[in-house]
C-alpha cells in the first residue's frame, strides 16, 4: 500500500547495497577501513605510461569476480554489485516489468577505446549486457552526466517511482581508472603526486579512483531483508558557466540544494550530515564553500571521502551516498581524510574525527564538468 510522506510525496526507500572498491568489497569492511583512517590511494609511476606520478585508487584484482562471460572489468564490477544487491531482497525485482536497473558511468568500458570496433565500448552495451545476463525486465537505463551522474541516477530513480512507472530501481554507479581517464586530467594539470587533501590550504589536485556500488530504491520497504532508509527528496542543476570550470559564485550547487530542501519543508539547520563532492582542485573546493555557505550549510558537519579511495567519477555519487548512509546509521562520521588547516574563503565545519550526526537528515552533494550540480537528502533512523 502506498504511504505518503508529510509534503504529500509518495514514500522512497533505500537500502540493498553493494560495493567494490580499493578498501574493500562490503559496505562493513569499507567503512570499518575508513574509521581506521586507511587509504586505498597508492602511489603509481608513470601509471598506463603516462608521462605523470600520482597516488590512484586501483581495486585489486582479487576482488573482482572473473565469472561472467564479457570479461571486462567494468561489466564484471557492476555485475558483481548488481548480485550482491539483489541478495539483499526478497526477491530478484528486476526481473519483472515494475523493476527498472539505472547505470551511472561517465566512461563506460572506456579501456577498449584504442578498439573502436570493439562492440563492448558504446555504453548501451552495458545495459544490454545485464539485460541478458539477469534476464532483466526491461532495458536499464543508463545516465551519463559527467560526475553528478551518481546523484542524478538516484534522484531519478525515485522520481520514475513516485511518478508511478516503477515500483523498484537499482542504481549501479561504476568507472575505472584508465589511460583516456588519468591522461585527461592529467593534461588539465588536476592531478596531485600525493595524496588529495580537500578544502585544505596545502591542497594541490585530486587523485583518480574506481569503483562500482549499487543501491535498491523502492516504494515497498518490506522488499529489504536488511536495514533501510528513506529517500526524501532531490534535485539537480546546471550553471553554464564553463566546460571544466564551476561557477565562482556556486550559483548551480546552491540552485539544487534550495530546490532539494524547499519541497521537503526541511531547514538547512536541520541537516545533521553533508557529504561533499569535495575533489581537492581549488576552483571546486572554493565553490562549495560559497555555495554551502549561501544556503545555509556552514555549521553542518561536512566531509568529503576522496582521500579515502579517490574520485570516481560516474560511481562517487552512489559509493559516497551509500558509506554516508552507512555512517549515519552507525552514528559515526568519518574525518574529511586529508584535510589540516581551512583553505577555503567561507567558514565550513570540516569533520577532523569520527563524530555523531546530531539530526538524522543526511544531503548528498555532487557537482562535476560542464556546470552541472545536483544534491539528495535522506533519512536514516
Amino acid at each position: 500500500m502506498e504511504t505518503k510522506t508529510r509534503t504529500g510525496l509518495s514514500e522512497v526507500f533505500i537500502g540493498a547495497k553493494s560495493i567494490l572498491c580499493p578498501l574493500g568489497d562490503t559496505p562493513s569492511k569499507v567503512y570499518d577501513a575508513m574509521l581506521n583512517g586507511e587509504t586505498g590511494l597508492k602511489s603509481v609511476d608513470r601509471p598506463f605510461g603516462i608521462d605523470t606520478t600520482s597516488h590512484v585508487g586501483l581495486i585489486p584484482d582479487h576482488l573482482i569476480p572473473q565469472e561472467h562471460m564479457d570479461s571486462l572489468k567494468l561489466t564484471n564490477m557492476l555485475a558483481a554489485c548488481y548480485e550482491r544487491s539483489v541478495r539483499k531482497l526478497r526477491h530478484d525485482a528486476f526481473q519483472d516489468k515494475d523493476g527498472l536497473v539505472i547505470i551511472c558511468t561517465t566512461k563506460g568500458n572506456i579501456d577498449k577505446v584504442g578498439e573502436p570496433n570493439d562492440p563492448r565500448l558504446p555504453l548501451g552495451r552495458l545495459g544490454r549486457f545485464l539485460k541478458q545476463s539477469f534476464d532483466l525486465g526491461n532495458d536499464p537505463m543508463i545516465i551519463s552526466n559527467a560526475c553528478i551522474s551518481g546523484v542524478l541516477g538516484i534522484i531519478t530513480a525515485a522520481r520514475l517511482i513516485r511518478a508511478g512507472k516503477y515500483e523498484h530501481v537499482m542504481v549501479l554507479g561504476g568507472d575505472i581508472v584508465s589511460e583516456f581517464t588519468l591522461s585527461g586530467f592529467a593534461s588539465l594539470h588536476a592531478l596531485t603526486e600525493g595524496l588529495c587533501k580537500p578544502y585544505d590550504k596545502n591542497r594541490t589536485g585530486i587523485n583518480l579512483g574506481e569503483a562500482a556500488a549499487g543501491l535498491v530504491l523502492s516504494s515497498d520497504e518490506t522488499i529489504f531483508k536488511g536495514s533501510y532508509s528513506e529517500y526524501i527528496s532531490g534535485a539537480s542543476s546546471n550553471d553554464a558557466n564553463h566546460i571544466s570550470g564551476p561557477s565562482r559564485t556556486g550559483e548551480g550547487l546552491h540552485r539544487s540544494i534550495e530546490r532539494t530542501l524547499k519541497p521537503a519543508s526541511i531547514e538547512a539547520d536541520q541537516i545533521g550530515y553533508l557529504s561533499a563532492h569535495g575533489t581537492g582542485t581549488s576552483f571546486n573546493d572554493e565553490m562549495e564553500s560559497i555555495a554551502f555557505e549561501r544556503s545555509g550549510l556552514s555549521e553542518t558537519p561536512v566531509n568529503s571521502m576522496k582521500g579515502y579511495f579517490g574520485h570516481t567519477l560516474g560511481a562517487a555519487g552512489v559509493i559516497e551516498t551509500l558509506l554516508g548512509l552507512e555512517g549515519m546509521k552507525r552514528k559515526q562520521l568519518v574525518p574529511s581524510l586529508g584535510f589540516e588547516e581551512m583553505g577555503v574563503s567561507q567558514p565550513m565545519n570540516i569533520i577532523q574525527e569520527t563524530t555523531a550526526p546530531n539530526s538524522a537528515y543526511f544531503l548528498k552533494t555532487a557537482s562535476g564538468f560542464g556546470g552541472c550540480n545536483a544534491s539528495a537528502l535522506f533519512k536514516v533512523g
